[in-house]
Order: structure tokens, then sequence, then C-alpha cells
């Protein structure tokens, strides 16, 4: 009788701690993207490969011809990796305003750089999104500064 309660112990709290992950995330080597992903929501992993957020780095975008550095914000660790919770956010305020880029859209590619249009969000003091300010804004990246793309998945 004590095995038996044992036992079903053992398998409630096995059968209980088993949990399910998700993702919605794609993840490109630089070279493995091609014209098929044109129009897709991404992000950039810059310079060193941050998955699980274990190496954070920071790249310069400017923004009306202002240099502004951010920081990446990773999320993804293997088992929960979803798209909207990866960011850049800028180090330093900018007017009183944090500077978050939510996401690019990939509009097109050549043999040395990638063409986007940037998400850009601006946010208060209280840390509430100021939406009449966010707008979009073409840029460049050389290839050089990206380690990996990832792709919003369509897929569930």
């Amino acid at each position: 009788m004590k095995t038996t309660t044992i036992i079903l112990l053992l398998l409630t709290i096995l059968t209980n701690s088993y949990g399910q992950d998700g993702s919605d995330i794609r993840y490109f080597k630089v070279q493995g993207v091609d014209s098929t992903l044109i129009g897709q929501d991404v992000h950039f992993d810059f310079l060193n490969r941050s998955f699980g957020g274990r190496t954070i780095d920071t790249i310069i975008i400017n923004i009306d011809n202002r240099p502004i550095k951010f920081v990446e914000i990773r999320k993804d660790d293997g088992f929960n990796n979803w798209f909207s919770q990866q960011s850049l956010q800028s180090t330093n305020k900018i007017d009183g305003l944090t500077i978050r880029i939510s996401k690019f859209k990939l509009d097109s590619i050549t043999s040395t750089s990638f063409q986007v249009t940037i998400y850009v969000d601006f946010y208060g003091t209280d840390n509430k999104l100021l939406a009449d300010k966010s707008r979009q804004i073409e840029y460049s990246f050389d290839k050089k500064e990206i380690t990996e793309v990832l792709v919003k998945s369509t897929q569930r």
C-alpha cells in the first residue's frame, strides 16, 4: 500500500509538472534569407547570437538624424519564443521619452544589406505608449551587423 501511494504521488507530480511550450518565431541565418521573406515582419539579432538573452548586444540606429543606442530585448528561451516579446529599446531617454522598436518589415534584400521599415514607438515616463508619436521609418542595415533573422511565423 505504501509503495502504491508513493508511485501514485510521483505520477501525479510528474504529470502536473509537464507543460507545453510554444513559439511563433522562425530563425534564419543571414545567408538563408531570400526574397520569399520580403514583406514579412522580422527582428534582427545583431552582432552576437543572443538566443535566450545570454548575450545582449547594442546597436546604433539613426532616427531623425540622431544616433540612438538601442539594446536588444530578447525573451526567447527555447521553450516560449514569442515574436511580440522581442524588441529594441533605447538605452537613454530622448527628450524624456523611451524609444522602442517593436518590429521591422523586410522590404528588400541586396547582396550586402537588408532594407526595412522600422516600427518606432515612444513611451512616456509612466511607460505608457504614446500612440500619436509612433511612426514608421525606412532604414538599411548592413548584413555584417546581423547574426540571425527572426521571422514571425504565420503557422500555428
